[in-house]
């Protein structure tokens, strides 16, 4: 890629819930998908499979961020 030609700027966010969880609670929210994931585990001592990850939106990243 050119110096010339801006980078794009993607806005992603990403919420960690325990699989099965019917009310999609957030263990962890973060920018990556694999950190999100790294980061529930770490919070609950559990392995990385027992979480799905979700895309959120800027809107509710912000708000369970500032939980």
């Amino acid at each position: 890629m050119s110096t010339f030609t801006p980078a794009p700027q993607f806005d992603y966010y990403y919420k960690a819930c325990r699989k099965g969880d019917p009310e999609t609670k957030a263990v962890a929210v973060s920018y990556s998908p694999v950190g999100v994931l790294a980061d529930a585990s770490e919070i609950t001592g559990l392995p990385r499979d027992h979480f799905e990850v979700h895309e959120i939106s800027k809107a509710e990243f912000e708000a369970l961020h500032s939980q």
